[in-house]
């Protein structure tokens, strides 16, 4: 019999020590949230960080750690467009964003990003030629299956970074790996950052959220939807968690269940917080969203008293491959 397994499902933390500090207070609410409830893996779909630094970074492992989130069995985590391209902070940033999105290192900011948190990737079944994605993982009666939405930069399809498509070289490997006997039987989730669904719009606060948010909301289309929703149906494909839109919702597409954790730390009710669990117990699938009022999420210590500054890493903890399975292996 397959042991209940309970995921906890969180997004755009959009985590930074200099503009999004409200946010790092707010993740650790969520956190103490999750392991109260003493849930067995906590999934994070994308813009973990604010401005794709080192120190955004830093501060999500930090946290993680802190946790006892850095093992393959707890924690997964896939990448968002902040996490690659970073985000609009400042007035000025609105004429030079595009330009920083053309200089941008895509591959090179992808694999920094599973450096970071190498230990949620250890042990996968990692992508083609030993790429970070897709990746498979195999928590008992649930598979993981973790997707990059985020499309490369392209002043004509993809000049502010946000829009996103998925490679056929990231399916055909998938089919690959899904077609193995040892996943036949078991519930199937995507992770994936992008979303289905119409966005809700902008739901940033004050004239440079809202003008950024105007802007932002006319590029977020995820190329390529039909063609990637017909792909898991053809998997089987139970459920799939993203982010990306600042809501929390559940709803369908096609007969499949989607759930957006989006609105986890700064949705379009403010000072509230939200988190998603999915509960597998081998008959299917049982989801539920919590809802955690502003007037409920305590006061934590100030930003320098729960991270001091010297803990800051420079740079991701090693420069090292992640020990992945091959593909073969699962065949």
């Amino acid at each position: 019999m397959t042991r209940p397994l309970t995921i906890a499902h969180i997004s755009d933390l959009h985590l930074s020590p200099e503009f999004k500090r409200s946010n790092i207070r707010n993740t650790r609410s969520l956190l103490d949230h999750i392991a109260r409830l003493g849930v067995d893996h906590l999934v994070v779909t994308g813009d973990i960080a604010a401005n794709g630094s080192p120190s955004d970074f830093s501060i999500a492992r930090k946290m993680f750690e802190g946790y006892g989130l850095l093992d393959p069995r707890k924690l997964s985590v896939v990448i968002g467009n902040h996490d690659i391209y970073g985000g609009v902070n400042t007035a000025e940033d609105i004429l030079s964003f595009p330009a920083r999105c053309r200089a941008t290192d895509y591959t090179g900011k992808v694999g920094e990003f599973g450096r970071w948190f190498r230990e949620a990737f250890t042990g996968c079944i990692g992508g083609p030629d030993g790429e970070l994605f897709p990746f498979v993982k195999d928590l008992g009666g649930v598979v993981l299956v973790g997707i990059n939405s985020i499309a490369p930069y392209s002043a004509v399809a993809n000049p502010l970074g946000s829009n996103g498509i998925v490679s056929e070289r990231q399916l055909n490997h998938l089919r690959r790996v899904l077609d193995s006997r040892l996943f036949k039987h078991k519930q199937r989730a995507v992770l994936i950052h992008h979303h289905f669904h119409k966005a809700a719009g902008k739901s940033s606060s004050g004239l440079l959220g809202n003008v950024w948010g105007t802007l932002e909301s006319q590029t977020m289309k995820l190329r390529g939807k039909k063609a990637l929703l017909e792909f898991f149906r053809e998997m089987n494909i139970d459920i799939v968690l993203h982010g990306h839109d600042h809501t929390t919702m559940e709803y369908t597409r096609k007969d499949l269940l989607f759930l957006n954790a989006g609105g986890s730390v700064q949705g379009p009710t403010p000072g509230d917080l939200c988190v998603n669990f999915v509960r597998a117990d081998g008959q299917g699938l049982k989801t539920e969203l919590h809802r955690i009022p502003s007037s409920s999420v305590p006061t934590f210590p100030t930003f320098d008293a729960l991270l001091p500054p010297t803990l800051l890493e420079a740079e991701p903890p090693a420069r090292i491959s992640i020990e992945t399975t091959p593909v073969d292996a699962a065949a």
